[in-house]
């Protein structure tokens, strides 16, 4: 299938989600293109997401006001939900503002850096349960069959299947409570590396024999990350 008339099957899915507005349903529709497949997880994710600015009384992050912190690996069905997540809430990895720490739990917090405050969202037991039992993961993905690949009736049931719940019934919402992140903020000085004179951010910067250089090029750089 080529790309457009993929793109135009997601439109058609999406847009025949009754329970979501049409910013909703757009945001969903641009999750579902970049994300590129039907499957469970992702819209597992993007429900999450609005559940959690729903709860902090806040809306989708445009600047970098907010940050989410995803307990979900690389290892594990989790970056399906992780894109999910992304899209409702606005906090992306490019922003700078998504981080993993990976526990193998479908499960995250959402920080309002500005106010201080936060609530943390996992999804209930059950509803994974539910995930894990149904013909996507049982039928296919188990046996290794890559998720774009599995019977398109099969992954567009998997898409669906929350969409019908309210979000006290898929997730477990704590908080708000009061969060302090810290100061932190983006480095906007720009350097080059005296070794392969490649532009990099200045507070990725090294010292080595006295010049100034980028990790590829630091040579203690593979020691450091063995400790």
């Amino acid at each position: 299938m080529e790309l457009k008339d993929r793109f135009k099957v997601h439109r058609e899915i999406v847009e025949g989600i009754t329970t979501l507005d049409d910013t909703e349903k757009e945001l969903l529709y641009s999750a579902l293109n970049i994300h590129g497949h039907f499957c469970g997880g992702m819209p597992m994710g993007y429900l999450a997401g609005l559940a959690s600015l729903k709860a902090l009384g806040t809306t989708r992050e445009l600047s970098m006001d907010k940050e989410v912190v995803v307990y979900v690996g690389d290892h594990h069905a989790g970056g399906c939900f992780a894109d999910g997540v992304q899209f409702a809430t606005g906090c992306t990895f490019g922003k700078g503002i998504m981080s993993k720490d990976p526990r193998g739990k479908w499960s995250y917090m959402l920080i309002d850096k500005k106010n201080k405050k936060a609530v943390k969202v996992t999804v209930k037991p059950e509803i994974m349960q539910a995930a894990f039992n149904a013909p996507f993961i049982t039928k296919f993905r188990i046996k290794g069959i890559p998720p774009a690949e599995v019977d398109q009736d099969v992954a567009k049931a998997a898409f669906l299947g929350l969409f019908n719940k309210k979000f006290e019934e898929i997730v477990r919402v704590e908080g708000p409570f009061d969060y302090d992140p810290g100061k932190g903020g983006s480095c906007f000085n720009l350097a080059f590396c005296e070794k392969c004179g490649d532009a990099v951010a200045e507070n990725y910067l090294r010292i080595e024999d006295g010049k100034k250089v980028c990790l590829d090029c630091f040579a203690y750089t593979n020691l450091i990350e063995r400790k």
